[in-house]
């Protein structure tokens, strides 16, 4: 009877690890100050049953310098840095995107080379303080 019990406490606690190699933690994406600009990135890394994988993931919020349609665009960030993003098949832009423009930029790239790059018009929200 006891080596049954202890069985199912160590068969219990194994899944108990292995569930935790599943759990990722939510993170609430930084925000831009009203009328400002921001940069951040992060990797992301899964490992456990399955392939392990890597991503890293960079966002940029800023002003529009030079912007060619499936091509190319230049956002100019923080510290009046220029970030350049390749607009190639894999990046979907929304909104009219011009010169000038405060735009949020989001760039991911796997381990396997697969990259995602989406733009879109930047919108700060007001927050709403008590």
């Amino acid at each position: 009877m006891k080596r049954i019990l202890a069985m199912v406490f160590v068969t219990s606690f194994g899944m108990a690890l292995a569930g935790t190699a599943y759990a990722q933690t939510a993170q609430t994406p930084p925000k831009a100050p009203p009328g400002g600009t921001m940069e951040s990135e992060s990797t992301h890394k899964q490992t456990g049953p399955g392939p392990n994988t890597k991503e890293k993931s960079k966002m940029v919020v800023g002003v529009v310098k030079k912007y060619e349609a499936g091509k190319k665009i230049v956002v100019t960030g923080p510290k009046n840095k220029d970030y350049s993003f390749d607009l190639d098949e894999n990046a979907g832009v929304a909104g009219d995107i011009a010169v000038g423009e405060k735009v949020k930029v989001t760039y991911s790239k796997s381990d396997s080379g697969q990259k995602v790059t989406t733009v879109a018009l930047y919108e700060a929200k007001a927050s709403h303080s008590k």
